[in-house]
């Protein structure tokens, strides 16, 4: 476990709304594009049984619903609801990440097989829009991209959590996650199209960045766009301190 280093912006917006802008790649008065620069192409594992429940021998196969799935080779029990990480065809690459939307048995040749059917979760460089500098490291995008794998190809568990429910809590492991946009696969959109900024650079809140607010109009703000230095971020971080950005110490005058 690692100790999260950030200030939750949640709070904050009780007190005061923050801007809103589109997000595009380049104007932040535009929408999402639609058509860029594709994202990385997603290789699903293949698929072992197929969906129709018929082997290729044109045999028909009973399918049974069961609640859970122990993974092989370790003591984890997967159940409908739960995200899991999924064996990328690529070992370079990150593990899927997916939630379970059911589980079946179908009985195959020589034994029973187990057939998961799931809801894949995007990571930002596999959609059309790409990663942008606001994205978390653990960050996801909710698809609408269904599909069933066979159970084999479960790694292990793993939890995906809203923005807001992950901006709240104290400790990540490796395997937390967070979504705050939806990606539709077929259109290749995501969806809100448009996200509350911050600081002068007027950028989304990225969770592994550090902030600090202003104690005088409570907007929040990256140290680096205020020069500040890493001894002041550092006593400020030890010490839960605010601070006054100089532009509002302009607009108050001498």
């Amino acid at each position: 476990m690692k100790k999260r280093e950030l200030r939750s912006l949640v709070a904050a917006r009780e007190t005061k709304s923050p801007m809103k802008t589109r997000l595009s790649s380049g104007s932040p008065t535009s929408v999402l594009p639609s058509q860029q620069s594709a994202g990385r192409r997603r290789n699903t594992p293949k698929k072992l049984i197929p969906e129709n429940g018929v082997d290729s021998g044109a045999k028909k196969l009973t399918k049974t619903t069961v609640d859970s799935y122990k993974i092989p080779g370790s003591r984890n029990v997967v159940k409908v609801g739960d995200c899991v990480l999924i064996r990328a065809p690529q070992r370079v690459e990150s593990p899927y990440v997916a939630r379970i939307e059911k589980i079946e048995q179908i009985p195959a040749s020589d034994k029973v097989k187990t057939v998961v059917k799931l809801r894949w979760f995007y990571h930002p460089e596999e959609t059309v829009c790409g990663r942008r500098p606001f994205h978390g490291e653990q960050e996801l995008c909710k698809s609408d991209h269904f599909d069933s794998q066979d159970a084999d190809c479960i790694q292990g568990k793993c939890k995906v959590y809203t923005f807001e429910d992950y901006c709240m809590l104290k400790e990540v492991d490796k395997h937390d996650y967070f979504w705050r946009f939806e990606y539709q696969a077929a259109s290749q959109t995501l969806s809100p199209d448009s996200v509350d900024v911050y600081c002068i650079c007027e950028m989304p809140y990225n969770p592994d960045h550090f902030m600090v607010q202003c104690e005088m109009c409570s907007d929040w703000f990256h140290p680096s766009c205020v020069k500040l230095s890493q001894e002041q971020v550092a006593t400020m971080e030890a010490y839960e301190a605010s601070m006054t950005s100089q532009r509002c110490v302009k607009a108050i005058g001498p």
